[in-house]
This record gives structure tokens, sequence and C-alpha cells, in this order.
């Protein structure tokens, strides 16, 4: 008997609290890019029921990116291995594999020109390195910090340019290639957790754990204003760009996300997402009319530019999944019931279109088992006594 795949039900975003998520954009507007556990989740933006899923990491994958031409991703793990593959078919063959320094891999680049790749870490000898795609050799120096690079980034457009962001509350200046330190900017008062550069290179921002941003110049490093004051009440976890480079999206832990003139340094459009913990934001992502955000729990929002209510929210498990049944006898047709070690159980459409939370008096532990009679009563077990 033949089995064909029909449908992947996808993991959400592996989130950890305190540390921000990377999220990759696909330069063709169609997927994004991001990852739980060995896994790098390829999910279609439009219909996020279509996901792919690459698996060759040997352990957990930190970040992944698409490269400026769209053919081929970049991604990287804890071990510090940096693997290649290609982005256009179903069998994402490697093209090639480098281990820049041991240790976890936080975030990565490449530049315009899809030829060199910036990463930044932790690293046993070193916090971050810029290679060669094709050949894995070194085509500079990424020093000048003293702890853990958590984001980086380089300019789009030529002369080039690459920033650090690290745990030594700083931003990194460097000009190349080679790559070579140029200046420190230490505006910050904690950790560094995100810089990104505007997609005409002219300017780059810093988020930070102390809620402020600030905007550079992108071809100096000469800070020019910050954004905000503070931009928001809590650690800044995400940062990304609007096409135009006039905007930014600021993601936080104060629960809330907002959008900013650069220009005027003013917010025009704020969002909420509740009060408890699990609803901090992590990560966004800003990709042509696309705009969206994941929270703590791994929830991923859409969110309008013109409207603070979210357009839509992609629910599910960033957990593993420890039980699951089929409901086939309520109104709504079969459902499929999954449950994880978390306590939290999903119902999903047979299609993986449509899912939904089960709310109420949950389980506060792993999920052992789920059973459904024929009338589509389903019954669940939880280690929590």
């Amino acid at each position: 008997m033949s089995c064909t795949l029909t449908s992947i039900y996808a993991s959400l975003p592996r989130t950890t609290r305190g540390q921000p998520i990377v999220l990759g954009a696909d330069p063709k507007g169609k997927t994004i890019l991001y990852t739980n556990g060995n896994s790098v989740f390829i999910r279609n933006i439009e219909d996020p029921s279509q996901c792919e899923v690459y698996t060759e990491h040997s352990t957990a994958v930190q970040c992944a990116k698409y490269s400026p031409s769209g053919s081929y991703i970049a991604s990287a793990d804890n071990h510090g291995k940096v693997r290649i593959w290609g982005a256009d078919n179903k069998e994402h063959l490697l093209k090639n594999e480098f281990q820049p320094f041991s240790g976890s891999i936080k975030d990565l680049a490449w530049t315009s020109d899809n030829q060199r790749i910036i990463v930044g870490g932790e690293g046993k000898e070193k916090f971050g390195h810029v290679f060669s795609a094709d050949a894995g050799n070194s085509v500079g120096e990424i020093s000048g910090m003293t702890k853990a690079i958590n984001s980086v980034d380089f300019k789009p457009t030529r002369p080039f340019r690459a920033i650090t962001g690290s745990e030594d509350n700083a931003v990194s200046f460097f000009e190349g290639p080679p790559f070579k330190w140029k200046t420190t900017m230490s505006d910050h008062e904690k950790f560094v957790h995100v810089v990104r550069y505007s997609p005409d290179g002219e300017r780059f921002v810093s988020g930070a754990a102390d809620g402020r941003v600030f905007l550079y110049d992108g071809k100096t490093g000469e800070r020019l204003s910050e954004i905000g004051a503070p931009a928001h009440t809590g650690s800044i976890y995400g940062l990304c760009w609007d096409s135009t480079s006039h905007f930014i999206l600021t993601a936080s832990g104060d629960k809330t996300a907002k959008i900013w003139d650069v220009t005027t340094g003013a917010a025009v459009q704020t969002y909420s997402f509740g009060q408890d913990l699990k609803d901090q934001q992590v990560g966004c992502l800003w990709s042509g009319t696309t705009i969206l955000t994941v929270s703590l729990s791994g929830q991923i929002t859409y969110l309008d530019r013109n409207s603070p209510t979210p357009t839509r929210v992609i629910r599910g498990h960033n957990k593993s999944i420890t039980a699951l049944t089929v409901a086939r006898g309520d109104s709504q047709g079969a459902r499929i019931i999954s449950g994880s070690h978390d306590g939290l159980v999903v119902r999903w459409s047979v299609d993986g279109r449509e899912m939904n939370n089960i709310t109420g008096d949950n389980h506060t532990n792993q999920i052992q088992m789920l059973a459904s009679n024929s009338r589509g009563v389903v019954a669940s077990i939880g280690l929590d006594d």
C-alpha cells in the first residue's frame, strides 16, 4: 500500500523567554522561514496550510534566511554549522556546509550579490565570522565585541558595510570587503537584540532590551536620532523595515508592536496583544504588504497597517505533540485533535487550513492521551493530576 502526503500540520516557531527569534522573508514575498527544533519551516504567507519542512540539521536550528536571489536558503544551528541548500526544489539539495565557529549561531545575513554570508552568535573562540558562500573562505574579521552577538546585517547597496548587535550593549560597524572593524556605538544600556539595514542602504536601526531604538547613517555609522523616547516599555526583540525605507515595525516584550515613521520619529500605528506573559512579541516580519509578529506562545499574528485589529491569527503547537485523535461525529465533520507536552489542545480541519486552540479549563502539563467517541466528544488525560 502506497501513501501520498496531502497535508502538513506545521509547528509554530519555537520561542524562548527573553530571546528574540529570527524570521526569514522570501524575496518574492510568497513564503516565510522560521525554525523549531532541528527543522526549518517554509510556510506560504497566503495559505499557511502549504508548508515544507527541511530536516537535515542534527541539532537545533536558530535561524534561516533566503539568499537575495531567492534560489538558496542558509540555515544555522547550535553547533555552529551553516547549511546552504536549494529553495526552488522539493528535495532542497545541499549546496555547501560550513562551520564558521563552534557554538550557537543566532543570526545570519547575505550580501545583496549572493556572494558572502555573515553570522553572529556565541562561539567558543569568536562571536562572528564573514565568509564566501561558495568556498567558505574568510572575507574579513568580525571582532571588537566582548560578548555574544545577537543580530547581524549587511548594507544591501555598495559600498558594502556590516553591522552587529551584541550582549555588551554595543552596535559594531564594519567596512569591507574584506570586512574590518570601523567603530562601535554604545548608545544602548542593555543587550542589543536586533540590528537591521533599510532596503535602500541609507540608514540602519538597532533595538535593545532597554526598549530604545536608534537610527544611524548607513554609510558612516553616525548616530542620527532616537525613535521614540523610549520606543517601548519592555525589551525590543524584533525590528524590520518596510520596502520604502520610510517606516519600521518593532515588536516588544511589553506585549505591543508599533509602526514608526523614521523621518518624524512618531508612532503611526500601535498593536496591543493582551496581558499574559505569552502575549510578549518576540519577532516580526514586513514582506511587501504582509506585516506579521510572533508571540512568546509561537502564535503568528497578521496585522493591517491601517488598523490596530489583527486580520488573521495562526495558532497551533510549538512544543512536541504527545497525543492525537480524530473526532468524526460533530456537525463540522471530521476534525483532528492534538495535544502537546505543555498542555495545549488544538483542533484542526482535515485540510490543515483551520486551527483553533481549545480554551477553558485546560491542562497545565503534558497531554498523555486523547480519545473520541462516535458523537465527536473528545476526552483528554494529562499529567497535571
